[in-house]
């Protein structure tokens, strides 16, 4: 793939796009083929922790989307991060028409369908892996194996060979400092919960 296929300004461009993949991992999945255009919002992580050249994923198998995946397909996975509101009544300094701060990543890759028990299992396993990390003790597939094993012909497993990672991050880095900060303030005044996580992300890049 050539060039830049996410529209974003130099100034928001993510530095690190894959840790947007990492810490957001519920996507949007988006293929096109024969069927017509699917989209399917489903966790998608990368294979290993020491490889972001792959992504893994399932769906249910009674959703026509799974039907859909193709070998060699080319995939889009979106992966959304916090998102916010941002009224013109918080830009004084330099005046401005209301807009939306946020982050979010682009995957774009070659899909390649998993139907083989073991390769299912193995995509079942990553994503436990991940998701239960805070877990005390951590849930795993042993711990329902009967149901895992009964469950697994209804699921259809996926893998994305990476081709290109982008990523935005619009915290209102092109406003004078005075407007970035009346932005953190109001949008941790209000309390919504994706507000409250673009104001901290304001903060942890020194924009407020």
């Amino acid at each position: 793939m050539n060039g830049p296929s996410l529209f974003v300004p130099p100034i928001y461009a993510a530095e690190r796009p894959a840790e947007i993949v990492e810490q957001h991992p519920f996507a949007l999945l988006v293929t096109a083929g024969a069927g017509g255009v699917h989209a399917t919002s489903t966790p998608i992580f990368f294979a290993r922790d020491d490889d972001q050249g792959r992504l893994v994923g399932h769906m249910a198998r009674r959703n026509p989307h799974a039907a859909a995946l193709e070998d060699g397909q080319q995939a889009l996975a979106v992966f959304w991060g916090p998102h916010a509101y941002v009224s013109s009544r918080w830009y004084v300094e330099k005046p401005e028409v209301p807009t939306w701060n946020y982050v979010q990543a682009h995957v774009r890759g070659r899909l390649t369908p998993i139907d083989d028990p073991e390769g299912q299992l193995a995509v079942l396993r990553r994503s436990a892996e991940i998701l239960e990390r805070k877990g005390e003790p951590p849930w795993t597939l042993e711990t329902a194996r009967e149901r895992v094993d009964f469950l697994l012909p209804y699921i259809r497993s996926f893998a994305i060979d990476i081709e290109q990672i982008e990523g935005v991050t619009k915290l209102s880095q092109t406003h004078p400092p005075a407007d970035r900060t009346r932005v953190h303030d109001a949008l941790l005044a209000e309390g919504e919960a994706g507000g409250v996580e673009i104001a901290n992300l304001m903060r942890a890049f020194g924009l407020a």
